[in-house]
């Protein structure tokens, strides 16, 4: 193991990025003045720009940061046009805020419109070009896949898919010498959670001296000793792991949070609901609102309110199923409800009533916890926090995510908890909005629902 040689993360690459981002942000402000007046403007106009240059940048450097801009190599060019145009709108609507709170009146407001065009198509040119970079500069990489058997989630088609042009190395069951062997002649190491503990150990030691980096899917003990405290008895070096939750004090703010936001979004929101209402009786005359039982904080069963749009008695032939690709079921105002996330939004009633938050885990419906519960043993304490509308799991997943992988992000969320994870998450489920991957169905063409009179 070569100790002196600097391992590079690209975090100076992605410094640089971000400065630039923040200067662009600055600079398309600055030029729309001239697009706007010409090659002389007004002083009158310039000063407030001047002054709050330093509240641009902060405000910049926050909304870049939630949004991760300069982490989204892998995402495809549509999603990151939808980052930079979500940031740099609430960026400029947050500023806009801080002209018109600084009294900075002279700030002519036509200098956003022309701003935000100049900001998007820079930015996104900047990007492009770091893009095509990393791309030619990226070369293939070996990667090992250490699993105990066929079902590891590391083996999942989503997992292959996602890990590009690199070339893949498999060793599945009991790690051996022929593993370790293995080891040498790749570059990243991935290992299954329910490898071993001693057999982990093991392979983090070897990684280490051969110098390879390890990717491990972590289970309830990785996940629980996140974020612990180091304490020392004497002279022995001790862990100190919180028990999973929320302290009485950040109940308090989680749910101050809450109500505020749950009723403001109701009355922003209100002329929707009349729309959404008649869209989804003009297509089958049916209930508007559809109730379900669901689980939420300590296992209460509570009533979850969201748009119908599916029709109705979706499941009388089928029993509890979770909804598919093309699933027949749904109406055709419920394919745009579901894309879109709107079918959602009666769930603010469910948060300002204290039976849900803004974020947390989705709730699920009891037939499903129970089956869930016996099957994995993460599942059973996202139920530490209130159910969410919005969560980790839904911005970092998909709706096909696996229920063991929605449970560790769930988790994570608990482990982690804060006001500033919320707002971050919260920011980002307005990305998602526009991934189809997002809201699609569960693939699986070996259980194709059809309904009477419904084609498949």
């Amino acid at each position: 193991m070569n100790i002196s040689r600097p391992k590079r993360d690209g975090s100076f690459l992605k410094i640089f990025e971000f400065i630039l981002y923040v200067i662009i942000v600055v600079g398309g402000l600055y030029l729309s003045y001239f697009i706007r007046f010409g090659s002389h403007p007004p002083l009158i106009n310039l000063i407030p720009f001047y002054q709050n240059i330093p509240y641009i940048v902060l405000t910049s450097a926050v909304i870049f940061y939630i949004f991760n801009i300069t982490s989204t190599a892998k995402k495809s060019l549509h999603e990151n046009v939808i980052i930079i145009v979500a940031s740099l709108f609430l960026i400029d609507t947050l500023t806009l805020a801080i002209m018109f709170l600084s009294r900075g009146f002279s700030f002519p407001r036509s200098i956003f419109i022309i701003g935000f065009i100049t900001q998007c198509v820079f930015i996104l040119i900047t990007k492009i070009l770091i893009l095509s970079i990393i791309k030619r500069t990226k070369k293939q990489q070996k990667i090992l896949i250490i699993a105990p058997g066929e079902n590891s989630n590391l083996l999942a088609d989503s997992f292959t898919r996602d890990t590009g042009e690199n070339h893949i190395e498999y060793a599945l069951g009991s790690v051996n010498n022929n593993t370790y062997y293995l080891i040498d002649y790749v570059d990243k190491v991935y290992v299954d959670s329910n490898i071993p503990y001693n057999d982990k150990l093991d392979l983090i030691k070897y990684c280490s001296v051969k110098d390879k980096v390890i990717y491990i899917v972590p289970g309830l003990l990785e996940i629980a000793m996140m974020n612990s405290k180091t304490k020392n008895h004497g002279d022995v070096l001790l862990l100190k792991v919180e028990p999973l939750g929320l302290s009485f004090e950040q109940r308090v703010m989680k749910r101050v949070m809450d109500v505020v936001l749950s009723a403001i979004g109701l009355i922003l929101t209100s002329p929707l609901f009349l729309i959404i209402a008649l869209m989804i009786k003009l297509e089958d005359r049916g209930p508007v609102f559809y109730r379900q039982k669901r689980i939420t904080e300590n296992n209460r069963i509570f009533e979850i309110y969201k748009f119908r749009t599916m029709v109705v008695d979706a499941e009388k032939y089928t029993g509890p199923v979770l909804a598919m690709e093309n699933d027949p079921r749904i109406l055709k105002v419920g394919r745009f409800l579901r894309a879109t996330r709107l079918d959602e939004l009666p769930q603010l009633i469910n948060v300002l009533k204290g039976e849900m938050s803004i974020v947390g885990p989705r709730p699920e419906r009891p037939h499903f916890v129970e089956q869930f519960n016996e099957e994995i043993e993460e599942f059973k304490y996202r139920v530490l926090v209130k159910a969410g509308i919005t969560g980790l799991a839904q911005i970092l997943g998909r709706y096909t995510t696996k229920p063991d992988n929605k449970a560790k992000y769930d988790l994570l969320y608990i482990r982690n908890y804060s006001l500033l994870l919320d707002i971050r998450i919260m920011i980002n489920t307005l990305k998602i909005l526009f991934c189809k991957d997002k809201s699609a169905g569960v693939r699986d063409e070996d259980k194709k629902i059809k309904l009477p009179g419904v084609g498949s």
